[in-house]
């Protein structure tokens, strides 16, 4: 889920490639990966930022974020449709989602549903910009048709894919900070990480550049 769950500060930020991970959580044994952890990461800032750096915070398995962060999310009814469990659960941290925190407020951002601003009475006559119509699935085939360039094609996709696997890699090294440096796709400061970046193709089942 984490390609799905960055996605909308990725876009809405235009963030580019980390330049730092912690973990910090158990790593990996032989057998099986690790299932709790918090992976910090620090971005570079951009015209859409405040700051230099932004720092963006992934909370795996049954971890949460501090109380701070949670009371900044007031509770809010279940989905509407909700049945069983899910109708008893809050609709704003018990499963997926984001919470983005911003000078002027709080952006929460549910993997399904509709964005909502905190604090609501500062927010409540701001209107939504209507979302644009259409589907990846067929943005995909129509560029596939007709040419053009889908909402998550290569150039975009890639680089957050690769932000996201990088928190694979910093599980592996819990407690540590470790420096990337997006350009030459390598880890500055542990030579270590860097053996989890690439692996060794079969013959016949290379892939030039790798």
């Amino acid at each position: 889920m984490g390609c799905h769950i960055f996605d909308p500060v990725f876009e809405a930020l235009a963030l580019t490639s980390p330049v730092s991970l912690r973990s910090e959580g158990p790593a990996p044994d032989r057998w099986n990966w690790a299932i709790n952890a918090r992976i910090h990461y620090v971005f570079p800032g951009t015209k859409f930022t405040a700051e230099k750096t932004v720092p963006v915070t992934w909370y795996d398995g049954d971890e949460r974020p501090p109380a701070e962060i949670r009371a900044l999310v007031p509770e809010a009814p279940p989905a509407e449709g909700a049945k069983g469990k899910s109708a008893q659960r809050r609709a704003d941290l018990d499963n997926q989602g984001s919470i983005i925190i911003g000078t002027a407020g709080v952006l929460h951002v549910p993997h399904i549903g509709a964005p909502k601003l905190h604090p609501a009475a500062k927010f409540a006559d701001y209107v939504l910009p209507e979302r644009e119509q259409g589907h990846h699935w067929t943005e995909w085939a129509e560029a596939c048709v007709h040419g053009g360039k889908p909402g998550a094609s290569f150039d975009y996709s890639g680089p957050l894919t690769e932000a996201v696997l990088l928190g694979s890699v910093a599980v592996r090294f819990p407690g540590q900070t470790l420096a990337w440096n997006g350009p030459k796709l390598q880890f500055t400061n542990e030579p270590r990480a860097n053996q989890h970046l690439r692996r060794t193709y079969r013959a016949g089942w290379e892939v030039a550049g790798l």
